[in-house]
């Protein structure tokens, strides 16, 4: 699974030193797709010329990270609907970015997130055609592409 690593991980990268300011880096080891309670998976549809999915996969710790940055507010005060506004803006950015190195025409969908189940990393009708799993103040995110074999 090779399909735009390089520029996933840029891009990643990219977006989370300018909207967070928070160290992320590529895991070297696979960790563990987890799918209980305390995960949280954004998604975002691509459709058009290249039809797929991309999916932010973390923790409710790393989501009240995200949130607490971007909305300027200390790890206590973060509601649950701030994790969830947070992951929102993350999955669409990446997912905007992905989208922009993709064959013309296509439309971004909004984002949905989720509190994540093993149905939810699902996509039926596609393939996986990129993972990449990165550490970000010691918790696991996951980026996942899915191209659809399903017209």
């Amino acid at each position: 699974m090779q399909f735009l690593e390089q520029e996933i991980l840029e891009i990643t990268e990219a977006t989370w030193q300018a909207m967070l300011g928070l160290d992320i880096q590529p895991r070297v080891l696979p960790a563990s797709l987890d799918t209980g309670a305390g995960y949280l998976t954004g998604r975002v549809e691509i459709s058009g010329a290249w039809n797929g999915v991309v999916l932010l996969h973390g923790s409710i710790q790393l989501a009240q990270a995200a949130a607490s940055v971007i909305f300027s507010n200390s790890n206590g005060a973060v509601t649950e609907q701030d994790q969830m506004d947070a992951m929102y803006e993350l999955t669409n950015i990446i997912g905007g970015n992905i989208k922009s190195l993709l064959p013309e025409p296509c439309q971004l969908s909004l984002p949905c997130v989720y509190g994540t189940t093993p149905e939810i990393l699902e996509v039926p009708g596609a393939e996986q055609v990129s993972e990449l799993v990165f550490d970000c103040q010691e918790q696991p995110l996951f980026v996942s592409v899915w191209k659809r074999v399903d017209p």
